[in-house]
């Protein structure tokens, strides 16, 4: 859009709005020069004469327009940045409370029983344990790499057991809500696929799928394609609306109410970095399914930090000229 165009919406010259529309400032300072070329052919077609000081006074007050709109612009993006991140914060605790309570029932249970732990006790905490572990790698990798930066490390691997493993991981939810767990995986299935992003991404589909259906089921399944396999989890939840969805895969919106930022965040970006994709198909009060699709075989890729690594370990090793 040109920059008279730009100039004849309402409220452009509030500087706050304009980050709320996502002006960038190279814009904004754009649109300033453009008011001083439209004054200057203004006078050049009546053939006005403007003294150097009248013009020098009329461009230092457009420059100090602009910059009043960058030192705006600056301190706003700065709040928008600190809110954010408090959010982000919140979330992580949000997405903590839950593993880290449950642990600390089991350990309580433990420290009643008579003589031996129970055997169910200690495999619900080793369980948990595993679970709150899975969640701090995930929050990590969200924070230091990009998804094209991630590494990448396939292994041939059965999904029918890694799924089993996720959902015994969830039963005793699943269980004290009544929910039912099916399952229908081909179990002699094989793919080449990172382990670790894997669980990322398919674990936090499930957990949503458990803490945000009350009753009902949750169904995981497994469709296996000529190059592709595709994983779904599916509830009878409340579902989503069409407004909440449009939110739910921007890159990082951990802080959003419900509590579903940070997982879908954390499952999207291990999607994405193996070459996958995270849909959804959802209606408020019809349940959700989210279709999570990779490749058959998921490409190696060194990560970013690992590259640097071995550059400055390469560099270390390099002899020196004089």
């Amino acid at each position: 859009m040109s920059p008279r165009k730009l100039w004849e919406q309402p409220g452009r010259l509030d500087p706050e709005q304009r980050v709320r529309d996502a002006v960038p400032i190279e814009e904004v300072v754009r649109e300033y020069a453009y008011v001083v070329e439209t004054v200057r052919g203004w006078l050049e077609e009546r053939n006005e004469q403007v003294s150097v000081q009248d013009y020098s006074f009329f461009s230092m007050a457009i420059f100090e327009l602009a910059a009043e709109s960058a030192r705006r612009f600056s301190k706003y993006k700065a709040e928008q940045v600190t809110r954010e991140r408090s959010e982000y914060v919140a979330g992580i605790a949000h997405q903590l409370r839950t593993p880290v309570s449950t642990l600390n029932l089991y350990v309580q249970q433990i420290e009643r029983d008579q003589g031996a732990p129970n055997p169910r006790a200690l495999e619900r905490l080793r369980r948990t344990v595993g679970r709150l572990s899975r969640l701090v790698d995930g929050i990590l990798r969200l924070e230091r790499f990009k998804p094209d930066e991630l590494p990448v490390h396939p292994e041939t691997l059965a999904p029918a057991q890694l799924i089993d493993q996720l959902i015994a991981d969830y039963e005793h939810d699943a269980s004290n809500k009544g929910l039912r767990l099916d399952v229908s995986v081909n179990r002699s299935a094989r793919m080449q696929v990172d382990r670790d992003l894997l669980v990322d991404a398919l674990g936090n589909l499930i957990q949503n799928a458990v803490k945000y259906t009350e009753k009902g089921f949750v169904r995981v399944t497994l469709e296996e394609q000529e190059n592709e396999m595709v994983f779904k989890v599916e509830d009878s939840g409340p579902g989503i609306s069409p407004e909440r969805q449009r939110e739910l895969f921007r890159p990082v919106r951990p802080g959003q109410p419900g509590g579903v930022g940070l997982g879908l965040s954390i499952a999207f970006r291990a999607a994405a970095a193996q070459g996958g994709t995270l849909e959804l198909e959802s209606a408020p009060g019809q349940g959700s399914t989210f279709r999570l699709r990779l490749p058959r075989a998921v490409r190696a890729r060194e990560g970013r930090l690992e590259e640097l690594m071995e550059t400055s370990l390469e560099n270390d090793a390099a002899p020196t000229v004089h």
